[in-house]
């Protein structure tokens, strides 16, 4: 196939048609109250041929040729598009395959550029037949990484760790943000409430009730249940320098980059997962787009225990685990986590002071409600607010207690969360900006806050240290500009 013009498989006709009519019919819905209802029909008609004669001639003008050094998407239509690849710039090749795909016997092949402009979408999707696909994946493995594993191979070898049904299930439930859990939570529990006064007080509940059940499946069930139908059959190795994933129930998914693309390592647990004993590794890879038109940092590891933790991250990413001196906040740290929670429940006070007010005098009244309910209802917005505000003053102690700041050789970590546990470790080399801010109250006492900016899988990301002397953070600076002026790397090259 090297040199030779192809083309992606026809079924891209039917898919394109199928995702544009259906566009146009949402349009249609939106614009129904000002246009002719009469034309509605021959528009719906006539839509599926006119689109299925645009993208039929899209399809024979795209041509796609995989050279030696490159690959070449020529477009030959109205706007005339010629789109080339090189294999040197290329971060990852993926194939993945939806429910269209399994219908049609295809697979999606995304190359992906290792840059922030690219990082939200793959700069080209080509749609082949399943075994095409895995062997044009194959053959670009064999120059991207100088290693080649057939599809075959792929299926027997083994994971660095077992990965059941039931850690997938762990994760997807305990994955989800604690803040979002605790949004979800309280929707559901207002749901419940109103069902309470419907059925047992004999109050009829609003529409409030269903639309709360349903912000409550939007915040918390839905996230979970995509994480678990992504990271179904999950399985994770190393091979040289070259990381490969695959995951997926509905849609499938094959991945492999370079460890020299990765910027920084994540170890993140929320509170649930943290009671459980688990974490999982995240990696920030730039130009790992996973699907049309999503991207998200790569799973290195699900939910599992630390002790699982810790010897895939030994085993997968070496380079980046070192031993670590941390340094704790200082005192002057304290006083500032200290000053900002009391403003904070101060404000939240004043801003609840009214309704709090209001409910208490008029709660039982306005639901109707009597005897437990009747009792309870006054006194739930005053006594939310007072745990809202004993939660910020603990969470800015446990902030001081757990957020730690180390500045190794090659890599430095950032330890962060009062609830969300965070540990990032990152490399100089890949580090794009360090910006020290110190606000009138840390100024006071002698405390700065760090932000470190990289290229990201996510298009650009940001970690914020805790409070720290300034010359402590400033280290980072010193130790990316030496590097600079030392000729240790080409600052160029660190965008590319």
């Amino acid at each position: 196939m090297a040199g030779e013009k192809v083309r992606c498989h026809p079924t891209v006709i039917v898919e394109n048609t199928a995702r544009t009519f259906i566009s146009i019919v949402v349009v249609l819905i939106f614009l129904g109250a000002w246009i002719d209802l009469s034309a509605l029909p021959g528009i719906l008609a006539l839509s599926p041929v006119v689109l299925l004669l645009f993208y039929y001639r899209q399809w024979k003008r795209t041509t796609i040729r995989f050279n030696e050094t490159d690959v070449v998407v020529e477009r030959d239509t109205l706007f005339q598009m010629k789109k080339t690849l090189p294999y040197a710039k290329m971060a990852s090749v993926n194939v993945n395959r939806d429910i269209s795909n399994r219908l049609f016997g295809t697979s999606k092949v995304l190359i992906n550029i290792n840059s922030g402009t690219s990082a939200m979408a793959p700069e080209a999707v080509l749609t082949f037949r399943q075994d095409v696909a895995e062997r044009i994946r194959s053959e670009m493995s064999q120059r991207l990484y100088d290693h080649e594993i057939s599809p075959d191979e792929e299926e027997t070898i083994e994971s660095l760790a077992m990965f059941t049904p039931v850690d997938v299930i762990i994760h997807g439930l305990f994955s989800v943000s604690t803040y979002q859990t605790i949004l979800g939570s309280v929707f559901l529990a207002y749901s419940v409430f109103e069902l309470y006064l419907s059925t047992v007080v004999g109050v009829e509940a609003g529409a409030g009730a269903m639309i709360s059940l349903l912000m409550f499946v939007g915040i918390q069930i839905m996230p979970s249940v995509s994480l678990i139908l992504r990271y179904y059959n999950y399985k994770v190795y190393r091979r040289g320098d070259t990381i490969y994933l695959q995951h997926g129930l509905i849609r499938t998914y094959r991945t492999a980059f370079s460890v020299s693309r990765i910027n920084a390592v994540r170890v993140k647990s929320t509170l649930s997962a943290r009671l459980l004993g688990r974490s999982c590794i995240e990696a920030e890879v730039v130009g790992l787009v996973s699907e049309d038109g999503e991207s998200s940092r790569p799973v290195l590891c699900l939910l599992k225990d630390d002790a699982t933790q810790q010897r895939i991250l030994r085993e997968l990413v070496p380079e980046f685990v070192y031993e670590r001196d941390p340094d704790r906040q200082p005192e002057g740290a304290k006083r500032v986590l200290l000053i900002r929670a009391v403003f904070a429940s101060l404000v939240l006070a004043a801003a609840m002071l009214i309704p709090s007010l209001y409910v208490f005098r008029e709660g039982a009244a306005l639901t109707g409600s009597v005897g437990i309910a009747g009792a309870v209802v006054p006194f739930v917005l005053p006594l939310g607010t007072a745990l809202a505000i004993l939660a910020i003053i603990y969470a800015a102690h446990v902030s001081y207690r757990v957020t730690e700041f180390d500045a190794g050789e090659d890599l430095f970590t950032f330890v962060n969360g009062a609830v969300d546990r965070e540990t990032v470790v990152m490399n100089y080399d890949k580090v794009q900006m360090v910006w020290i801010a110190e606000g009138p109250v840390a100024r006071v006492f002698g405390v700065s806050r760090g932000s470190v900016y990289m290229l990201s899988s996510t298009g650009g990301s940001s970690v914020t240290s805790g409070y720290f002397p300034e010359s402590a953070l400033d280290r980072i600076n010193e130790i990316v500009m030496n590097r600079i002026t030392g000729g240790r790397y080409d600052y160029r090259l660190n965008s590319i």
